[in-house]
């Protein structure tokens, strides 16, 4: 019988193209055999598809010099293995190529991967809806990052019908009124939305947003939320600005590029 880190890695070549884990990880890729030793089939089949998920980001530049630290391996193997959902995977396998860099040193994406795997599946599927929307209403407007003045200028209307819909939720959990508590209590206590949200009907936002449509969410960017946006796609060198370049590829395959009716909410 073949060794189980054989195995494992057998199954995780899968998913890649020939030499695709060493070119991906670099000499960190003498870490994985051991590190698949005690994890089952499926956590080795979520493992492939974060690491081809990374490969595709990173695509050309896999051909020049470069390595994963370990501690990030470590991070993503151990945190990452146990996901099954598709906005997940995908932010883990952006934080692998987010720190994929020629002298391996930079281990922030360590600290992101713990990020993501602190977040409920409600939690990281609005993120990504949030920030989504966001690059797509500023996109190109010369907005900042920089301070809170430059960041409350970015508040942002999020329908209630078009959430909903984008976070595909039946009709039990959005009559479920503690599920977006714990989505925008938790965004906001991990500072991944500026600290002052609310969401409600038409008549309790008029006093923030008086044109607001209708119902919805109004919550505003923060710096760190930006940076985890990014990581999540590859880019966590970028500039924070980056996201609002529109040259951002940040699609989720099966997920709205954004929340449908989305508005800025003007100062």
């Amino acid at each position: 019988m073949e060794p189980v880190t054989t195995i494992g890695l057998g199954a995780i070549t899968a998913y890649l193209a020939k030499d695709g884990i060493a070119k991906l990880l670099g000499p960190t890729a003498d870490y994985l055999g051991e590190g698949l030793r005690d994890l089952t089939d499926r956590r080795v089949e979520s493992i492939g598809r974060i690491f081809s998920n990374a490969s595709s980001k990173l695509g050309n530049q896999l051909d020049e010099p470069g390595q994963v630290p370990p501690r990030v391996l470590k991070s993503v193997v151990n945190e990452g293995s146990y996901c099954e959902d598709p906005v997940a995977l995908e932010y883990f396998g952006g934080v692998l190529a987010s720190s994929r860099t020629e002298n391996g040193r930079d281990d922030r994406g360590a600290r992101m991967a713990k990020l993501v795997d602190n977040l409920s599946t409600y939690q990281i599927r609005s993120h990504y809806l949030l920030y989504s929307s966001i690059a797509s209403v500023f996109a190109n407007s010369g907005s900042r990052f920089a301070t809170d003045q430059d960041r409350v200028q970015m508040k942002i209307f999020l329908p209630f019908e078009g959430y909903a819909t984008s976070m595909g939720f039946s009709q039990e959990e959005w009559d479920n009124p503690q599920i977006l508590h714990h989505i925008w209590h938790g965004l906001s206590s991990d500072g991944l939305i500026e600290g002052r949200w609310q969401f409600g009907n038409r008549p309790s936002l008029k006093t923030v947003f008086a044109s607001a449509p209708g119902g919805g969410i109004i919550c505003g960017p923060s710096s760190r939320g930006a940076e985890l946006f990014l990581w999540a796609f590859g880019h966590g060198h970028a500039q924070l600005e980056y996201l609002l370049s529109g040259e951002l590829d940040a699609i989720v395959e099966g997920l709205p590029n954004g929340v449908p009716g989305a508005l800025a909410v003007k100062q």
